[in-house]
């Protein structure tokens, strides 16, 4: 009998340049985590049109040791704005981060819970 994998996408916008891409997370059936283990450039419209944005997705998040990054700055990680509620990379070093959605300051803190994705596949 084989499993079958749960694999979503979630938008997201690089924190430098403000470009779009689309973060892959699979969700492993051992730890019920969801994994971030591929990122890939994807226009917003796009984006949009494949329904990226039309459920969420909720649990513990983690990232893939081989997850290649934002695919505009290689920024490896990710956070969530507290205001608008959208995802951008980050670089694992910055305590405080402008949102590349709505122009937000903010300082790093707590632990994302839920993400807007949509199927793949």
């Amino acid at each position: 009998m084989s499993k079958e994998r749960k694999i979503v996408i979630v938008t997201g916008r690089c924190s430098q340049s403000k470009a779009g891409f689309g973060i892959r997370f699979e969700r492993h059936s051992s730890t019920h985590q969801w994994i971030a283990t591929w990122a890939f450039p994807v226009k917003e419209a796009a984006a949009k049109r494949e329904g990226y944005d039309k459920s969420q997705i909720g649990g513990s998040f983690a990232i893939e040791p081989t997850f290649p990054g934002c695919p505009h700055c290689q920024g490896k990680g990710f956070v969530k704005c507290g205001g608008c509620g959208k995802v951008a990379c980050w670089n694992g070093e910055s305590q405080t981060v402008t949102c590349p959605w709505c122009s937000q300051d903010g300082c790093l803190g707590g632990q994302v819970e839920i993400l807007e994705a949509g199927g793949d596949g």
